[in-house]
């Protein structure tokens, strides 16, 4: 059996007031944190990658230009910035 500390009510209130701040205080603490995850610079990123999947070997293009570089590609089958290697 789990033995539980008991207290007045007045005991709990204060308890429960105390562990509010803590909360409120994470959370500052953790919106600061995303905000500076957000301002982190942006790096570079162009590379291939190769995937083995049940229809085989599969390569793709990352590119944080944007740009595709293939004709066969469409909206529907992949992002702006990730696309397949048709060669």
């Amino acid at each position: 059996m789990t033995k539980h500390k008991t207290g007045t009510r007045d005991e709990w209130l204060r308890a429960r007031l105390a562990l509010l701040e803590a909360e409120k205080d994470f959370t500052r603490r953790s919106d600061e944190l995303a905000r500076q995850r957000q301002e982190l610079p942006w790096v570079r990123v162009d590379q291939e990658y190769r995937f083995d999947t049940d229809e085989g070997a599969r390569r793709w293009r990352i590119s944080s230009e944007g740009a595709r570089s293939s004709s066969s590609i469409t909206a529907s089958t992949a992002s702006p910035s990730i696309w397949p290697i048709t060669t």
